[in-house]
């Protein structure tokens, strides 16, 4: 067997009956890439065929015992599957297996990929936290699985100090972390509103489609990018390059990826708050990946999760330089590594920015709060004045949204920004 110094590991994926086995063949895939990205190489892959998992072991005695023996005939110490177990069938696997071999799922696997890269402040305390509470449920009093979290893929991140953690303890740090992240998300809160008067683009998507390569086309930064699942999890914010969209800051976004664990999307809730709260959203795709379509059903779905309206939401297929499909007739066909249909995306997204529009003034009481709210959802806030017992806002947006805030209306005008250059 070949010295690597990788970690060799197991790959495990279901096919339901009745499923093609490609479908099951193609997540493995993508669990492999995961598994490189964490440091670790596949061994050998098994995808087995099950009417329903199996409650002890998910995959069954019989291919639970086949995974055994070949974990130990290629020395790998780590099975990998691709479907979220639960505590009981993990610890009956790593039981039967002996304690040489651990055992992860997909979610603890991308976990370890958030823990890898996690740079900021603010990344790390999100993932500790995604990690810690991932973990929690799955304690059943097994110190001596804590006691291995120290090293190798699974164990980065809250796992890596090796603390003697017991359920109370994780809880104290679960409840520290949330308090800090209420601090983070403070900041991040008056960042996103010193950004107000400028109107604001997210670029999302799943994970290595091309956004921060298009975010440094469209704003000639030089944030970092990688053909690797999640290069990087700090939302950046800059202005973009074009002076017609001069009025336009674009945020770069994490990536999303199917199966992303609960814990994650809420530990990520201020990240994926930029998303949320962008006047606009580029959903871009990447045009060359063969399970593009799975890709794009994956990221509309979590834009719903979190509350973006589709109307908000323009589909954007990157890397046609890669394929003969030049776009698709939901969105805009690009190419952020050449620069191809580049100014065609910008003048889109002036079009989508600035359609004809009308400046409003109101003047809306506190114990109005669900006008206030209403407004803030509705329309862009350019200002805001705190006259004491109300809240007088100029708002930009069309007329037809303004029904419910007629009787606070002081004065409107149109504003002619659809030829803005």
């Amino acid at each position: 067997m070949p010295h690597s110094s990788r970690e060799r590991a197991i790959l495990v994926g279901v096919s339901p009956k009745g499923s093609p086995r490609a479908v099951a063949e193609d997540h493995l895939d993508e669990l492999q890439r995961l598994l490189d990205t964490a440091g670790g190489e596949a061994a050998a892959r098994f995808v087995k065929e099950r009417a329903a998992p199996d409650p002890a072991t998910f995959i069954g005695k019989g291919a639970a015992a086949e995974v055994g023996e070949a974990a130990r005939r290629e020395g790998a110490r780590l099975v990998v599957f691709d479907d979220e177990l639960s505590a009981r069938q993990a610890r009956n696997l790593e039981e039967q297996w002996g304690e040489k071999v651990r055992v992860i799922d997909r979610p603890g696997l991308i976990l370890d990929v958030f823990a890898l890269h996690a740079r900021s402040r603010e990344a790390r305390t999100q993932v500790e936290l995604a990690q810690l509470q991932y973990l929690l449920p799955r304690l059943a009093g097994r110190y001596a699985h804590l006691s291995r979290l120290g090293g190798g893929i699974g164990g980065r991140g809250a796992g890596e100090q090796k603390l003697e953690l017991d359920r109370r303890r994780i809880r104290d740090r679960i409840a520290r972390l949330r308090r800090d992240l209420e601090g983070i998300e403070t900041a991040r809160l008056v960042r996103r509103r010193g950004r107000r008067r400028h109107l604001q683009v997210a670029i999302a998507g799943y994970t290595n489609a091309g956004k921060t390569t298009l975010f440094n086309r469209l704003t000639r930064d030089n944030a970092y990018a990688a053909d690797r699942l999640f290069a990087t999890l700090d939302a950046r914010a800059a202005r973009a390059a074009s002076s017609k969209l001069s009025d336009v800051i674009f945020v770069d976004t994490v990536g999303l990826v199917r199966k992303l664990p609960a814990s994650l999307i809420a530990s990520f809730r201020s990240t994926l708050a930029e998303i949320r709260d962008a006047d606009l959203v580029l959903h871009v795709i990447d045009a060359s990946s063969p399970r593009a379509e799975e890709e794009e059903r994956v990221a509309v779905e979590t834009f719903a999760e979190i509350g973006v309206s589709s109307e908000r939401v323009l589909p954007v297929w990157n890397k046609t330089d890669l394929t003969a499909n030049a776009g698709r007739p939901s969105g805009l066909g690009v190419s952020a590594g050449t620069g191809a249909g580049i100014a065609r995306l910008e003048s889109e997204v002036l079009r989508r920015l600035h359609p004809q529009t009308t400046e409003f003034q109101v003047r809306i009481p506190y114990l109005s709060a669900r006008a206030i709210a209403t407004a803030r959802s509705r329309f862009r806030v350019l200002d805001e004045q705190d006259r004491g017992d109300a809240l007088v806002m100029r708002l930009s947006g069309e007329r037809k949204n303004l029904q419910p805030l007629l009787r606070f209306l002081e004065r409107e005008r149109v504003r002619e920004t659809a030829s803005k250059n």
